[in-house]
């Protein structure tokens, strides 16, 4: 499952400038995803009592923020939508 996140993240930061026309939207999409997504891991880590290392419930709770956001990317794709 980590190993899936991790395709996730790769995903949705690789799909980011193929449908954001502007460098500073760009870079406000990068920045906002990993800050929320290196908040929400670390809650997880270190809160959670989880039969799993923490290192894990991290990797899995930054690849889960990602999700929505690649879903999105894939559906644009898929539809052919020009940039924003």
């Amino acid at each position: 499952m980590a190993a899936l996140m991790g395709v996730i993240v790769c995903y949705t930061h690789y799909e980011i400038p193929s449908f954001t026309r502007a460098q500073a939207k760009r870079r406000t999409a990068h920045l906002v995803l990993i800050v929320v997504s290196l908040a929400f891991g670390a809650m997880g880590a270190y809160t959670l009592e989880l039969p799993m290392p923490s290192w894990l419930v991290f990797a899995l709770g930054f690849g889960t923020v990602h999700v929505p956001a690649a879903a999105i990317l894939a559906l644009k794709r898929a539809r052919g939508a020009g940039m924003s």
